[in-house]
């Protein structure tokens, strides 16, 4: 199983877009595509669920807050398998043995990020208890039931708080969707900075916190930066999106060749529901929809070989 989180600091660049077309279109191929929903938003969860089926269905018992809850009070009192979700419309579409499930989120999450900030603000087992938060969720992956995903795409919130930090322990790699402008461009390398820090600092703790002898070393890479809601000119970003792009290829940061197109229209229908685009039969623009599937090839290409998803 493979764990990749889409993560920026910046709202509003496409991140859910780029998750739920990037699993929809890796299922497609015939992938076990599992999604986490880590954003308060709920963006990517309202992008499957009709928000009064998530009130009816998910929202008291079927959503990743209930781990959390119980990871605040010492142990989850259930596993992330017992939440999984296998959203219909999209799953309908598909082609093949492939299977796109979700763990949904709840808007009371970033009530779970500080209650766990909280319980590691002080004392003298804070550094083992901030260690034990960050490699949960890692540690809930191994769980029953998820044995059988090829691939675990979390969709994390506009932050760096501890459910974020969790999910970045967890993954082999990290995706980054931007927009071309300064403050996507400057968020990257400050992201990428924090994230290096991070890496250390709980690499540095598990020689002094980790119950088992030989613990794993945390060490996700970037996929890659996949630039989101580009204007073309001729076929090719215009000149100011370009430049931004170069600046962020200056950074020594990989980037994906396939760049995304802006279309509000077409990313923001809900015809039909819960069908990312990639997996619909009539686009208004065809191209979209051929950008997406570039890219999820172009990110098969950018995973470590000896870790790729077969």
């Amino acid at each position: 199983m493979y764990v990749v989180s889409v993560i920026n600091y910046k709202g509003g660049v496409g991140k859910t877009t780029v998750t739920a077309n990037l699993g929809a279109e890796l299922a497609n191929r015939g992938m076990k595509v599992l999604l986490i929903d880590l954003d308060p938003q709920a963006s990517l969860t309202f992008g499957f669920y009709d928000p009064d089926d998530w009130r009816e269905r998910l929202r008291d018992g079927r959503t990743v807050k209930r781990w959390y809850d119980g990871l605040r009070e010492g142990e989850p009192v259930v596993t992330l398998g017992d939440l999984v979700v296998s959203p219909g419309p999209a799953n309908s579409r598909l082609s093949g043995a492939g299977r796109l499930d979700l763990i949904a989120s709840h808007l009371q999450l970033v009530d779970i990020d500080l209650a766990l900030a909280r319980s590691v603000a002080g004392g003298e087992e804070y550094d083992a208890e901030l260690f034990r938060v960050r490699g949960s969720l890692a540690e809930g992956l191994l769980a029953d039931g998820l044995d059988p995903y090829d691939l675990v795409l979390i969709d994390c919130p506009p932050n760096f708080n501890v459910v974020t930090q969790s999910a970045i322990i967890a993954s082999d790699h990290l995706v980054i969707p931007a927009k071309a402008d300064y403050l996507s461009t400057l968020g990257i390398d400050y992201l990428h900075g924090n994230v290096r820090e991070l890496v250390e600092q709980y690499n540095a703790d598990a020689r002094r916190f980790a119950t088992v002898r030989r613990h794993q070393k945390v060490a996700p890479g970037v996929a890659g930066v996949v630039f989101t809601m580009i204007q073309l000119l001729s076929r090719q970003p215009i000149a100011t999106h370009q430049s931004y792009m170069d600046q962020v290829r200056n950074l020594g940061l990989p980037v994906f060749s396939t760049a995304l197109r802006e279309n509000v229209t077409l990313y923001a229908t809900n015809t039909p529901r819960g069908v990312p685009v990639v997996l619909r039969d009539r686009v208004t623009v065809p191209a979209v929809r051929d950008e997406l599937r570039q890219l999820a090839t172009e990110f098969l290409d950018n995973l470590q070989p000896d870790r790729r998803p077969r």
